[in-house]
């Protein structure tokens, strides 16, 4: 695959206010590290960073003191509104080794079950595989269009490459449409039993009555 091409300038500052000032400035700070060398502190222009992280890029090229080198984008901090890239970690890797990354999965279409009254519970948003770093795979979009009321979509069920090895189960659970009818009697039987009054002083059927006078 073709990786993005970013630039990235050295940065001798560090911590939070100066963080602050460059992302004000349009710069993203970001961290290289990885294969035993010391980490990297550097700036991108935070509006290709976004236009990068839009295209679901997951290893890019970067061009750094005149050298271009392909990094793994490993993790992006976002802002409290989870809009905005605050900062950015790459690590080194060679194009021939493998890596375990996670890939998100975002499903298409509505299953046929919600017509027969099933709710669609997305269970696994994301999965984790193994593969060389050449082949990692795009977001998953599995169609569950086909799914009925009790039924599941599994990782095994996932298109993914014969080269790229999921590290969950095979017959782990991605998405599985269930009865909606349980949930509405779990309410049902919950508000019934609120709705009985609390009996107090009940005389038991084995004792005696007490004479009113």
């Amino acid at each position: 695959m073709q990786a993005e091409q970013l630039k990235a300038v050295p940065r001798t500052e560090v911590g939070t206010r100066v963080s602050r000032k460059l992302r004000e400035a349009g710069q993203l700070p970001a961290i290289i590290y990885g294969h035993g060398q010391a980490p990297e502190a550097v700036t991108i222009d935070i509006r290709e960073v976004t236009a990068v992280l839009g295209h679901g890029a997951r290893m890019i090229e970067v061009e750094l003191n005149k050298k271009k080198l392909p990094y793994l984008i490993k993790e992006v901090q976002y802002d409290h509104l989870d809009n905005l890239p605050i900062h950015l970690d790459l690590s080194r890797v060679n194009l021939d080794e493998r890596v375990t990354v996670k890939v998100s999965i975002e499903l298409k279409g509505t299953p046929k079950g919600i017509s027969e009254g099933g709710i669609l519970e997305h269970i696994m948003t994301e999965i984790e595989v193994e593969c060389m770093v050449t082949e990692i795979p795009d977001t998953q979009h599995p169609l569950v269009t086909d799914l009925g009321v009790g039924d599941a979509l599994l990782v095994k069920d996932l298109d993914l490459p014969a080269s790229v090895k999921p590290l969950s189960s095979l017959d782990d659970k991605v998405a599985l449409v269930r009865e909606a009818v349980e949930e509405a009697e779990e309410e049902a039987d919950g508000e019934e039993k609120a709705e009985l009054p609390e009996i107090i002083g009940r005389v038991r059927s084995d004792e005696p009555e007490k004479d009113a006078s």
